[in-house]
């Protein structure tokens, strides 16, 4: 425990100290400072859970000393559950110091450098001490149109390339899921692009300001060309409202002059929204950026944020996720170590832990990559892998995006929304997600269970 102590402190101190004397905006060090450090320590702190887990019982078993144990009354879930709560309080002490220094470096060191502006500092409060959540705009179902162009261009195909594809049904197969995926972005993208002279209406729903008198909420975009301008800025003009502007008009914005390719932000009062959390935004391209047509990318290309919690809740909720990914590999650690020799149950725990890591990435993978064959392979073992990527709470708390953790909300609010078949917002997918996870410990360290409880350890002689 003291080397493990000394080694984080050691490495988020000099990060710190590094940071603060490194030139740069302060928002971008304490992003930097908040993503290494805690990606660390994460790091850090799963491989130990690891190796102390699976240790902790495979060396009993390997010296024999859990005959002085297995030859008493005492119930072997007992001896499980024992070895499970001192990893965990192990954990809690570790990853407790870690946060408390953590957080204290962030807030209040990082931020008090002798060339830090008031402006700065002001923009610090607003993109990273907050907790803001992101509201993104729906657009129109393209999957009917997807498939009769794919269905089309699956039959050119065939008839021009009946050699390559034919008696082949996982190439054609492979072809069709690599259109479709293609095909369904571009689809979205064409709902995006606003020529010179056009205009494009966002709806926005959900949105939900805690103070719509004096509060505000901030649209924030970054936009894509089809023809570079010559200085690579565009011209352009805003409108928003509780309403579709080009109907019942709206609260216009100054013309803003912006540099493509690159996130901008601008607020707008919290009264534009109405009550029951619509907002509207308009983007009119203005005639004089001639030839260029302006590109908003489904995901990236605009969203609306608004304040929905603070800082410290948001690192709270932060550490409380990486705590439980500790848990659940301490759980699966004790059910390997508990029928497994020492190094194929580390070897077996990492490659879980590294797929978990990996599983968004795998999931894209699969669509060009793989054939249909072993797509399905792969894509029915996933489901029994843990998916950290997808509620890593790292990249949210260093953008200051609101960190959500409401695992029984989440699951009651999804019930609700796929009986009235609507989408499940990304917020409840992920703690559905975080749920998957949390099952599959518990099945696994359930599981470890049976085999120790029925495992031979010693026999009694008379």
């Amino acid at each position: 425990m003291v080397f493990i102590l000394v080694v984080t402190v050691c490495n988020t101190v000099f990060l710190a100290l590094w940071l603060r004397e490194y030139s740069g905006r302060v928002d971008e060090k304490v992003q930097t400072f908040l993503s290494y450090s805690l990606s660390f320590t994460t790091t850090f702190l799963a491989l130990l859970t690891i190796f102390i887990s699976i240790a902790t019982i495979t060396r009993d078993i390997k010296r024999k000393e859990i005959f002085t144990v297995a030859t008493k009354p005492i119930k072997r879930v007992h001896f499980l559950i024992g070895k499970f709560l001192g990893t965990a309080l192990l954990n809690l002490v570790l990853l407790g110091v870690s946060a408390v220094m953590i957080f204290a470096l962030a807030r209040y060191y990082l931020p008090r450098g002798s060339n830090v502006t008031p402006d700065e500092k002001a923009h610090l409060e607003q993109l990273v001490f907050t907790a803001r959540r992101s509201v993104k705009p729906e657009y129109k179902d393209v999957q009917a149109d997807v498939k009769k162009w794919v269905d089309e261009k699956v039959q050119e195909k065939l008839r021009n390339e009946s050699d390559r594809y034919k008696n082949n049904p996982v190439e054609v197969e492979k072809m069709r899921r690599v259109l479709t995926a293609d095909k369904t972005k571009e689809f979205i993208a064409q709902q995006t692009a606003v020529p010179p002279g056009g205009h494009l209406v966002w709806h926005f729903t959900g949105v939900n300001p805690p103070n719509r008198k004096n509060g505000y909420v901030f649209v924030r975009f970054k936009q894509e060309v089809t023809i570079n301008p010559p200085d690579l800025h565009t011209y352009n003009e805003w409108m928003f409202g509780p309403q579709d502007p080009m109907v019942y008009g709206g609260t216009i914005r100054s013309r803003s002059r912006d540099v493509i390719r690159s996130v901008h932000e601008f607020a707008i009062p919290a009264g534009s929204v109405s009550e029951q959390g619509d907002l509207y935004v308009l983007y009119h391209n203005p005639l004089r950026n001639r030839d260029t047509t302006v590109i908003y990318q489904p995901g990236t290309g605009i969203e609306v944020l608004y304040v929905a919690g603070t800082f410290s809740g948001n690192f709270l909720r932060t550490t409380a996720l990486i705590y439980l990914r500790l848990l659940f590999l301490g759980t699966v650690g004790l059910a390997m170590g508990a029928w497994l020799s020492f190094p194929v149950a580390v070897l077996l725990v990492l490659v879980v832990y590294v797929l978990g890591l990996s599983s968004n990435f795998i999931a894209d993978a699969l669509t060009y990559e793989a054939s249909d064959t072993i797509s399905m392979f792969i894509t029915i073992i996933m489901k029994f892998l843990p998916s950290f990527s997808s509620w890593d709470p790292v990249p949210m708390i260093e953008k200051g995006r609101l960190v959500s953790v409401n695992l029984g909300g989440s699951l009651l609010n999804a019930l609700d929304l796929f009986l009235q078949g609507e989408k499940i917002t990304p917020d409840i997918w992920d703690n559905l997600l975080l749920l998957k996870d949390l099952l599959i410990g518990a099945i696994a360290g359930s599981f470890g269970y049976v085999v120790f409880r029925f495992r031979e350890l010693a026999r009694v002689v008379v």
